[in-house]
């Protein structure tokens, strides 16, 4: 490990942990609660961006308020990104966004925060870990257990399967 890439690490340790000290009001939350929902996905690969936009529309049609925040792992992005969405020009020296879009999302106050990446992704997980959502979900990861009130175990990293997993969980939460 250089030593850049050490004090990016070690920055970026150091505001994941003061991420787990904010004092947030959380409220368990399900799908027929939820009413305001933020979704948080990897949008490099466009299969699964596809994947997402058609969730979003599945959640509208049900008369969800959805936002999306996507990260694509590229310097820079195209002009023509149809959802909000940052790239690692976006990023800070401790890989935490900068860019305004960003900040704003993880102050609203969703009903439900999805986190909807399967892998490590530091700018998605410092984005989980920081926002004030009420209630937030996410697919299991060792470690990073702090970040979600309700984390989903699956063996499997396709998107759709770890969606229906989700939905099937949220519909029995009361």
């Amino acid at each position: 490990m250089g030593m850049l890439t050490g004090l990016k690490e070690s920055l970026y340790q150091r505001k994941l942990k003061q991420c787990t000290k904010i004092d947030r009001q959380t409220l368990s939350c399900n799908f027929d609660t939820a009413r305001n929902i933020g979704v948080l996905f990897n949008a490099t690969n466009e299969a699964d961006t596809k994947i997402v936009l058609s969730f979003k529309r599945e959640l509208k049609a049900k008369g969800k308020k959805v936002s999306l925040m996507g990260y694509k792992d590229v310097k820079e992005l195209s002009e023509d990104e149809k959802f909000p969405v940052f790239c690692n020009k976006d990023l800070g020296l401790s890989q935490t966004p900068k860019k305004q879009d960003v900040l704003d999302f993880i102050e609203k106050p969703f009903d439900l925060l999805i986190a909807l990446h399967v892998d490590n992704c530091q700018p998605l997980e410092y984005i989980a870990a920081a926002s004030t959502a009420k209630f937030r979900i996410g697919h299991y990861r060792e470690n990073k257990t702090d970040f979600y009130d309700f984390m989903i175990y699956g063996k499997s990293h396709d998107l759709k399967v770890v969606i229906k997993q989700m939905e099937t969980y949220l519909k029995k939460i009361h």
